[in-house]
């Protein structure tokens, strides 16, 4: 189903509003394309008319009983994902209680985000968080009724660049969205408002990337109206090929062309600021990471210091060399220092350290700032960190996206027990606004994150939180895990040269 009109023809690179009327009844029995995105994906299951929406509800249960909703934005480095990363009729079925749930696209790729002067000056930064905006704050709160759910019962829920979203949508509590949180409750998977680096329109890097995009599309002659005009005519193969020469050329540094930018739309202040001076919707939240979140990211070639301090350089170009100097110390490096808890490591000398490095730069520090700043707050808050390996090779621990399908409850994995417990968690608290109402039977209650420690040091005792360990079973563990490090990724003085 559509929610708003389709960013086609002049209207590609352009904000969206209401669709059009129409009379009697639309054909919605077949899910729609995928955003533009990755050409290894055939075009013809592709489409720039993707801004959809799909309801999936618990059976049996009355129309005029309005439901608990979970929206779901799903991840893929806004470069690429649709409604098929988050299995919602799982979710429903397995759910303890009766709930509703959405999943929903948005633009994705340069279609999403363009960032460069010219559509600073055009005001058309930041296109598919908008898309997010419209959708969860316009069309959701009017609409969510008419297919069964409560509008006052939404929670927002994402994984990794889904999550990010969630995290800037939490975090927007300031301009137009100021005391008027547009839902209850919020999840985040692999992914926060401070995750990663979120550089301006202007940043180096975008600028060049910017000139290749215009070039190869033979749009850099004219004004910006006559270049804007000609990217929007531009033919979407030749976008697709462009956008992924793109990638290719910035996979090393993780440097992502097409990525939501500060200063733009939903994330006017870095997230860290609205952490800080407390500009964000103080809702029950949900934090969680895997434990090797950057395993497979990162490069499997690093032999030396050097090389560890030339990656995070290029990853945060604005670091300073005492930055890079206190980062090398945090992690020791394991050719040197004796007892370096990144000893054996596999593949490469360095790859257990710069993993963790870039684990806590990209997911678990930023987790952390997250349950930190909700929890000051007096805002009801949980975290867990997911240990459970889904078949793995042992090389890559706990990689990324390993909790993907036990969010849902899918019982094709190597631990199903885990699968049911970590769902009955997460239903409960989309049902009920809390997660252990409704926990599967024989599961920990999970505490309440509560630090006891103080804005500038970690000098109390540490928080509890849940884990989902090795094999599958849940319990509580203390949140210690390189406490140091994160206060360096969280240091309020460094964040503007990380860009979180």
């Amino acid at each position: 189903m559509q929610y708003a009109t389709q960013p086609v023809g002049e209207r590609r690179f352009a904000t969206i509003d209401w669709p059009e009327p129409f009379e009697g009844v639309k054909e919605a029995t077949r899910y729609s394309k995928q955003c533009i995105q990755d050409v290894r994906t055939p075009l013809e299951e592709q489409d720039e008319a993707c801004l959809t929406f799909n309801v999936y509800r618990t059976h049996g249960v009355s129309f005029d009983e309005k439901l608990p909703v979970l929206v779901w934005i799903h991840g893929g480095a806004f470069l690429i994902g649709g409604w098929d990363k988050f299995d919602g009729p799982s979710f429903v079925a397995s759910s303890p209680a009766p709930i509703v749930v959405v999943t929903f696209q948005y633009r994705l790729n340069s279609f999403g985000s363009l960032p460069s002067r010219l559509f600073a000056d055009k005001g058309l930064l930041n296109l598919g968080l908008r898309d997010q905006h419209f959708f969860l704050k316009q069309f959701i709160q009017r609409h969510i009724s008419s297919f069964g759910g409560d509008p006052n019962m939404v929670t927002l829920g994402g994984r990794s660049a889904g999550a990010y979203s969630v995290g800037f949508h939490y975090f927007h509590n300031y301009g137009e969205d100021a005391d008027a949180p547009y839902f209850a409750r919020a999840i985040h998977q692999s992914g926060a408002a401070t995750s990663r680096g979120f550089p301006n329109a202007t940043s180096p890097h975008y600028v060049d990337q910017f000139e290749v995009y215009t070039a190869y599309l033979n749009c850099t002659e004219g004004d910006d109206e006559e270049i804007l005009a000609c990217l929007r005519a531009a033919n979407v193969s030749d976008i697709r090929d462009v956008s992924l020469k793109l990638y290719y050329d910035s996979v090393e540094t993780e440097s992502y062309p097409f990525q939501p930018v500060q200063g733009g739309p939903l994330l006017e202040k870095f997230g860290s600021e609205s952490g800080y001076d407390g500009t964000f919707h103080k809702l029950p939240v949900i934090t969680s990471t895997v434990t090797d979140e950057g395993i497979l990211d990162v490069p499997g070639t690093l032999e030396t210091n050097e090389d560890f301090i030339s990656y995070f350089s290029g990853v945060s170009p604005k670091l300073t060399d005492n930055d890079l100097a206190l980062l090398g110390g945090l992690y020791p490096d394991p050719a040197v220092v004796p007892g370096s808890p990144f000893t054996n490591s596999p593949n490469s000398t360095q790859l257990s350290r710069v993993s963790a490095a870039y684990s806590d730069y990209v997911a678990i520090c930023p987790g952390q700032e997250t349950a930190y700043r909700a929890s000051r707050e007096g805002v009801p808050t949980w975290k867990v960190r997911f240990n459970t390996n889904d078949s793995w090779p042992a090389w890559q621990g706990i990689p990324h996206g390993a909790d993907e399908r036990y969010t849902w409850n899918e019982p094709q994995v190597q631990y199903p027990r885990a699968s049911s417990i970590y769902h009955a968690y997460l239903a409960s608290f989309v049902a009920t606004g809390d997660p252990n109402t409704l926990r599967y039977p024989g599961s920990p209650k999970w505490p309440r994150y509560e630090p006891s420690w103080s804005e500038k040091e970690m000098d109390g005792a540490p928080p509890r939180q849940l884990v989902l360990q090795l094999r599958g079973e849940a319990a509580v563990e203390l949140d210690n895990i390189r406490w140091d490090a994160c206060q360096y990724w969280r240091d309020p003085e460094r964040a503007p040269r990380l860009n979180k």
